[in-house]
């Protein structure tokens, strides 16, 4: 499905702006001009400006035009990666999370930027609501009963037929539904290891997988990514040739929390290496929807061909939390993946399933797309620009092409456990570093996420800016 003719027009003109075409301060072409050199309506470049407007590129003036605020690049260094292999791992996430939940999340004052998931806001209610009350009017009454234990037939044949947007070649018999991505991932994990066995991850990655990893009693390796290339396919094949390696954990879009996206080349190179060294690679694509270009990234599975890739995706991040809807397409594994899903709760519940189905079969998911992706763009944009405008200068923030979540370097003597409770103190919260990692690095990094934009959200970046700057000219937060 085509992108609306306004976003195409506010990329191009994005992309002249960050090319340095048309710099900061300067105007931008005319109305009459845009209009004659894209063939389109007023209406449509008004938009777009419009939309460029809300990121907080341009502005209007009065009889002036458009003139150019800023670029969508950022001009901050991007966070530094820990380079190097960690050895074989127990799993130990959870003792180090408890260390960062905070009792009192609730008032009127409180300001998280800790989880990941889209602002009610911003979820599509009424098309939601209209999906559940047609499942719910079946008279067949099949949303009432078990499904079969792979998903619903029909929702798992739209799914597939969406495989086309990233180049795969899915059929319906390949996907298998889940109660979302976590669950996916677990489902493959457990039909490809057993406890004790060992697992490659790339650091940093999500803690709720480094969780269901531990709760697996699997072992890790860490290996951490090379810059904006992501992690070394002849750093996997050296372990894979001298470890015992059961899997292989990636995310190939939009990392959370690093924002990575990985190159074509880089996933089949992936999933070369899958089926050369018949290692399973479980790729946790949950964020390939919400990207910001007109065009869905590829992921590894869209190279695999013979099966030693298991893709997992959800819509619980593009479309709502609360429907706990997940799927994956484990390959070679399918059977297992199955026969572990109906002895693990039976079956994903009937009425959500058919909600679901409905939202992609009459095109709503993809309306709301296409309507969310430049929101989510201009969130993480006006947090970028908080940040790099209340926090230290020496403060590195990720370039996302995706997703929901800034990965953010702060100066080596900062230990973000202890500035998180420092800010608890001003009812702020953000997901420290460690998390994403289980031997304890990145204590200088966090995550923060962009799912609403308010003046309450930029004062407590403010704040919590503030607070990094007094550490480091005092030593203290007090």
């Amino acid at each position: 499905m085509k992108e609306f003719h306004y976003i195409n027009v506010a990329g191009k003109l994005e992309g002249l702006i960050n090319k340095n075409t048309y710099p900061v301060g300067e105007k931008l072409p005319s109305l009459r001009n845009v209009c004659q050199q894209y063939n389109v309506s007023v209406g449509t470049v008004l938009k777009a400006f419009m939309l460029l407007e809300d990121k907080g590129l341009i502005n209007g003036r009065e009889r002036s035009g458009y003139v150019v605020l800023r670029k969508s690049t950022k001009l901050s260094l991007l966070p530094q990666s820990i380079k190097g292999t960690l050895g074989i791992q127990d799993v130990a996430i959870t003792q180090t999370l408890s260390k960062t939940l905070y009792a009192n999340k609730t008032g009127k004052d409180y300001v998280s930027f800790f989880g990941a998931v889209l602002d009610s806001d911003l979820l599509p209610f009424n098309a939601i609501r209209r999906s559940l009350q047609q499942a719910s009017r079946d008279l067949t009454g099949a949303h009432l009963q078990y499904e079969q234990p792979a998903g619903n037939t029909m929702l798992r044949q739209e799914i597939a037929k969406r495989s086309f947007k990233w180049n795969g070649k899915l059929a319906t018999d390949d996907v298998i539904i889940t109660n979302g991505a976590l669950e996916a991932v677990s489902l493959c994990l457990r039909a490809v290891a057993k406890a004790g066995d060992t697992i490659i991850i790339e650091t940093p990655f999500y803690f709720g997988v480094l969780q269901t990893i531990e709760s697996l009693g699997l072992k890790v390796i860490e290996v951490t990514g090379n810059g904006e290339e992501g992690i070394s396919i002849k750093r996997l094949e050296q372990l894979c040739s001298t470890q015992k390696i059961a899997a292989c954990v990636l995310m190939s879009n939009f990392n959370n929390p690093g924002g990575m996206l990985l190159s074509d080349e880089k996933k089949q190179a992936l999933a070369e290496f899958a089926n050369c060294m018949k290692v399973p690679v479980i790729d946790d694509d949950i964020y390939g929807d919400l990207h910001y270009g007109t065009v869905r990234p590829s992921n590894i599975k869209s190279y695999d061909t013979e099966g030693w890739v298991m893709l997992c995706s959800s819509f619980s991040k593009s479309l709502a939390p609360g429907l706990r809807i997940g799927w994956c397409a484990p390959g070679r594994f399918k059977d297992k993946v199955v026969s572990l899903k109906a002895v693990t709760n039976v079956a994903t519940a009937s009425i959500i399933q058919l909600s679901l189905l409905s939202l992609l079969r009459t095109g709503a998911y993809d309306r709301y797309l296409r309507k969310l992706r430049p929101e989510m763009h201009r969130l993480v944009l006006l947090t970028t620009k908080a940040i790099e405008e209340y926090f230290p200068e020496s403060t590195r923030i990720s370039r996302p092409q995706g997703g929901l979540v800034l990965w953010i370097e702060l100066p080596q003597n900062i230990d973000t456990i202890v500035l998180q409770k420092a800010a608890w103190e001003q009812h702020i919260d953000f997901a420290p570093g460690t998390l994403f990692s289980n031997s304890g690095i990145y204590e200088n990094y966090l995550r923060i996420s962009c799912t609403i934009w308010n003046a309450k959200r930029e004062n407590g970046l403010k704040q919590l800016g503030t607070l990094v700057k007094q550490y480091l000219n005092t030593g203290t937060y007090n």
